[in-house]
């Protein structure tokens, strides 16, 4: 067996291990998908491998896991059919399933939502606006954009028409994807989480047929928002050297379906795109976003907010002064920045304790001491900003050219 033949059978099998996984777990939908995937890539295999011993075995596993795959597409469609897999356990519906909801699909717009069940996370995010500091603009503009249009319909009539693609850029670690999360949380949306490693596949194909799924689905499913993280890494400007004829698809794929939101979308989708390089997304894609929303580093009044988030729960002596000094020192960091900082303090008195062998005998009782202030800032002469007053500059720039909101 050739090292590629191995590479591949050894794909198949994790693979079919994710899918037994999933389908021990309940997760039947995403575990047909897998089952389904690791059939394909053994009959690739079975194509150009010579042992006939392994292409038997091959051939038992394909079988095998299609009859699986089968059992789920009718448990997820219709009535159950009673038929073998790996496991003897009984399909029951996953949790938060119910029979009711089963039904309340077509058996076409199951198989499209099957589709993607393996490859886009579908989630309802627990995220508050409370859970986030600072960025009261950013938030207000995400109400406006987002929320308002699918809690209060009635008030975007006529010329007054919600956005429909929404972009927002800055910085990295400064809340964008909470941002998406709390909006899909507030408006009590369907919040499809999408990478570019998701919509991207090396089967020809495969990646325009996957962002056409996700919209339909996104419709089946409205009111739906759809997150698309990093967009630069799928909309970067087209006619570059670099430029394959399959990222030039997939390009134009998505472009056709946010365009297809913006004019003939009658049930609330909103497309929100977050971006650490707005300068990199292709022009025609940053029209379709018609709102463009900047997130920047947290203020001091943010700061302080960050700083007790990432400490709940920790005995500390700080006082309400203490974390106004932090959120001054902290000048310059982000949301992440903060939290690595709060992490390390976190962990110094752990550190000290075993550096000190008093872990060492588990039936021993520790203390732990209390953080305080001198730890976070001997912490901050360590952990530095990871942005930069240039790269700063740079955003500023682009939002004063682009517009911003």
């Amino acid at each position: 067996m050739s090292s590629v033949d191995s590479k591949l059978y050894q794909y198949a099998v994790q693979e079919a291990q994710a899918a037994v996984e999933l389908d021990e777990n309940g997760h039947y939908r995403k575990a047909l998908n897998k089952y389904q995937r690791a059939a394909e890539i053994l009959i690739q295999f079975v194509k150009y491998n010579k042992n006939p011993i392994m292409v038997r075995k091959c051939h038992d596993q394909i079988e095998q896991y299609l009859d699986r795959a089968n059992v789920l597409r009718a448990h997820l469609s219709g009535p159950r059919v009673k038929r073998g897999r790996p496991s003897s356990r009984q399909i029951e519906p996953k949790e938060g399933e119910t029979k009711e909801d089963e039904g309340q699909y077509s058996a076409e717009e199951q198989e499209i939502i099957d589709s993607i069940s393996g490859t886009i996370l579908t989630e309802s995010p627990d995220v508050k606006w409370t859970d986030i500091a600072g960025l009261e603009v950013s938030k207000q503009a995400l109400r406006e954009a987002i929320v308002l249009p699918i809690m209060k319909p009635n008030l975007f009539t006529g010329a007054r028409k919600p956005w429909s693609g929404i972009l927002l850029f800055g910085p990295p670690g400064c809340g964008k994807t909470l941002l998406a999360r709390a909006a899909a949380t507030e408006c009590k949306a369907t919040f499809f989480n999408v990478s570019s490693a998701d919509l991207l596949s090396k089967w020809l194909g495969e990646s325009e047929k996957l962002i056409s799924s996700l919209f339909k689905v996104a419709r089946i499913k409205a009111p739906s928002l759809i997150f698309m993280d990093e967009i630069d890494s799928v909309a970067t400007k087209r006619g570059q050297g670099h430029e394959g004829g399959g990222e030039r698809r997939v390009k134009t794929q998505l472009l056709s379906e946010i365009q297809g939101v913006k004019s003939g979308s009658k049930k609330p989708l909103l497309v929100l795109g977050a971006t650490n390089r707005p300068w990199d997304i292709d022009m025609a894609m940053l029209s379709r976003f018609e709102k463009k929303v900047y997130v920047p580093l947290p203020d001091l009044t943010a700061r302080v907010g960050i700083f007790k988030i990432h400490t709940a729960g920790i005995n500390m002596a700080l006082t309400e002064e203490d974390f106004i000094e932090l959120g001054v020192r902290s000048e310059g960091y982000s949301g992440r920045d903060i939290s690595n900082v709060c992490r390390e303090v976190i962990m110094l008195p752990i550190r000290e304790l075993d550096m000190g062998g008093l872990l060492e005998n588990t039936d021993q009782e520790v203390v732990v001491r209390d953080i305080n202030l001198k730890d976070f800032t001997k912490t901050l002469k360590k952990v530095k900003p990871m942005t930069t007053g240039s790269a700063l500059r740079q955003y500023e720039d682009w939002a004063t050219e682009f517009g911003e909101y």
